[in-house]
């Protein structure tokens, strides 16, 4: 912890100003609420110092986590200023029931948080009080101050042009048993609202500070990225400027940036890590240590061919005992303490790599059609990125003997397959290797998209960033890329790209009980270079599949054998569901409505429903779990609460709001509690 500390140290006197930024309003995006224009969360955001920005990107998931993950009550208090529709306001006391209410007016020490929003966030149907509970708040839907309140008798210091008098003026009512001279402070400070919240729901010391670790390393690197000042691409630009174009990566996550090492590997520092820029490193071992499948010995051949060729050696030698195996060069450490039989072959041998946005993910110039997974143990936001022994045995077998038999229109989506893989399961005396170990020794070949001659391919995550050299301050990529200067403009993309995408992953899930993990950062957009016109879509990375094994053995007609315990498999249709809601709807088109502002009328979810209906019968168990009237709530992955578990491939649910449902919610009349 004390490494982050300080590296932090200095930070948020730049991010964490008692006196708010004030919002200036840009012409990209703002929103009409009650009559005024408030500004839009990356409009505010467009005028903050780097380590600002970093501050609340962490901070803000985490609220929006703390919220809608249902760990803390919170409710929408609207309010009448030019600058903001209303507050969210994050109790502190968890409450035992759905429908239980506080028996009492709340009280300033009741308040974790309050935070200024620009638009209203889905709200339930029940109040606490006469201020209805939050179903989902959104990052994008704050506005970059968080207050809360100093307690009774305690005097802030005063603080001019911010928000302090929109909190008073809607929170002065008895309903708020609030002293109408309450002072309230502001910090965007992560930590500050991290140890709070632990505080409140009495999380462990333990917990506390290996998360906190983690929000601190998120915070660090994404002020790093910042920084970058990285130039914004182009159609023309490669598939891999796009996969390095990426300033925020997840929209939710609060250690969406983090970058935590574990012992053997040593701390990294920003100032000397390359994360796009790595060396593939090389290993002899035992044969008969790996399980291998595909040609993958022959690929690692011709990885050991180019590296000997730039440093001037010959082969690495092998025999009909002994093979190579390629190492993230970050993970010789964690090869050296864990398979102490493996010989480490000298760091100048060694292929030049180009990381994709995943990290663990990379690409080599002289193979192009080749990606590279490799073992690396770090934790990266959800979790350590190393490769199960599940995800090795699956993706060569998926690919060859079921991808080519799949409910798939090959005219706009392509499917890359992963081609060969190994993992090292035997030890020198033959017994089994534990998994938990066995993981940080594999490797998957992938084998990329070539594209045409006149199509770009971007990653999907990459349209939703903003932030960059050369685009207008507050305008996303994708608006900038396709001239979306227009409302009919960004409603137009918008319908295309959604009709696309659902077109192209649906019917996997709805004809052979499949739902491939559909998130911006495994989904790649083909564009005609010369038009603009939207293609289609490739998708990556089977790890992370839902399968219903009977509905896909009888609807391929092949008996796929899936590895015992292996988490991709699920009991039920419905189960399966949860996975392309959470990343095609949840995690890619509520992404993209809002970053186009056509999320809050509704129009976005319009268009989503036309298309669900085109492809969904109505007699289907989909439709019941999605279209049907009482299909207002669905199971939404909990990122946080799986976090504060020790969670990863075993997810977490709790009832979101079904946003293919989400309509314009009715507005009160204005008033103050």
């Amino acid at each position: 912890m004390a490494y982050w500390l300080q590296k932090l140290f200095g930070l948020f006197s730049a991010a964490d100003s008692s006196a708010g930024p004030q919002p200036t309003r840009h012409t990209s995006f703002y929103s009409e609420k009650h009559g005024n224009t408030s500004t839009s969360t990356l409009a505010a955001l467009a005028d903050l110092s780097p380590g600002q920005r970093a501050a609340f990107a962490v901070t803000s998931r985490l609220l929006s986590s703390i919220v809608t993950e249902s760990l803390l009550p919170a409710v929408y208090v609207e309010v009448s200023s030019p600058r903001a529709s209303g507050l969210c306001v994050i109790l502190s006391r968890q409450e035992t029931g759905a429908d239980s209410q506080l028996d009492r007016p709340l009280r300033s020490e009741d308040v974790l948080a309050i935070v200024p929003l620009h638009d209203a966030p889905v709200l339930k149907d029940s109040s606490i009080g006469p201020a209805k509970r939050i179903w989902l708040v959104d990052p994008l839907d704050m506005l970059p101050s968080v207050y809360y309140p100093l307690g009774p008798g305690v005097t802030g210091a005063v603080e001019p042009d911010t928000f302090i008098d929109v909190i008073r003026g809607g929170l002065a009512s008895p309903s708020w048993g609030f002293d109408s001279d309450l002072s309230y402070t502001q910090t965007l400070d992560p930590l500050h609202w991290w140890n709070k919240f632990a505080e409140t729901v009495h999380l462990s010391e333990d917990l506390r500070a290996n998360l906190a670790e983690e929000l601190a390393s998120s915070l660090l690197w994404q002020n790093v990225a910042y920084r970058k000042d990285l130039r914004a691409p182009t159609l023309f630009s490669s598939p891999i400027d796009w996969e390095q174009s990426i300033i925020e990566g997840h929209p939710t996550h609060p250690m969406h940036r983090a970058r935590c090492t574990l012992p053997p590997l040593p701390s990294i520092d920003p100032e000397t890590r390359d994360w796009y820029r790595t060396r593939i490193r090389f290993v002899r071992l035992r044969r008969q240590s790996l399980d291998t499948l595909g040609e993958f010995e022959e690929q690692v051949l011709e990885l050991a061919r180019i590296a000997a060729q730039k440093c001037g050696r010959p082969v690495p030698e092998v025999s009909a005992e002994s093979t190579l195996m390629p190492v993230y060069d970050l993970q010789i450490a964690n090869i050296r303490e864990k398979f102490p039989d493996a010989e480490v072959l000298d760091e100048d041998l060694f292929v030049g790599a180009l990381g994709q946005a995943s990290i663990r993910t990379v690409v080599i110039p002289e193979i192009p059609q080749l990606a590279v997974k490799l073992a690396v143990g770090i934790k990266v936001s959800s979790a350590l990125r190393t490769i199960s022994h599940f995800t090795a045995n699956l993706g060569p077998r998926f690919s060859s003997e079921l991808l080519p038999k799949l409910s798939i229109d090959p005219t706009i989506l392509h499917i890359e397959r992963e081609v060969a893989s190994a993992v090292y399961t035997r030890d020198p005396s033959g017994n089994t290797v534990d998994p938990d170990i066995a993981k940080h020794f594999t490797a998957v070949m992938r084998q990329q998209y070539v594209p045409g001659e006149d199509e770009a391919v971007i990653i999907c995550a990459a349209l939703m960033e903003w932030g960059h050299k050369g685009v207008a301050s507050g305008v996303p990529l994708v608006v900038h890329l396709f001239d979306l200067n227009t409302e009919e403009k960004r409603k137009a993309f918008f319908d295309e790209y959604a009709r696309l995408l659902i077109d192209a992953v649906l019917p996997p899930m709805l004809h052979n009980g499949l739902a491939f993990e559909a998130h911006p950062q495994n989904t790649l957009l083909r564009v005609s270079r010369s038009t603009g016109k939207l293609l289609g879509f490739v998708l990556r990375d089977l790890g992370g599949l839902r399968v219903h094994p009977p509905t896909l053995r009888s609807s391929t007609g092949v008996e796929f054998e899936f590895l015992p315990d292996h988490c991709v498999v699920t009991a039920s249709l419905q189960e399966a569901s949860k996975k392309l809601y959470h990343t095609l709807i949840h995690n890619h088109l509520h992404r993209l409505s809002r970053i186009l502002d056509v999320h809050y009328d509704g129009t976005a979810w319009e268009y989503v429903r036309k298309h669900m209906t085109r492809n969904i019968p109505r007699e289907s168990w989909l439709w019941d779990v999605w279209m049907s009237e009482r299909a207002k709530s669905v199971s939404g992955k909990c990122l946080m609460r799986m976090k504060i578990q020790g969670l990863y491939r075993d997810s977490v649910y709790e009832p979101f709001p079904n946003l293919i449902q989400y309509r314009p919610q009715a507005t009160p009349p204005l008033t103050t509690l």
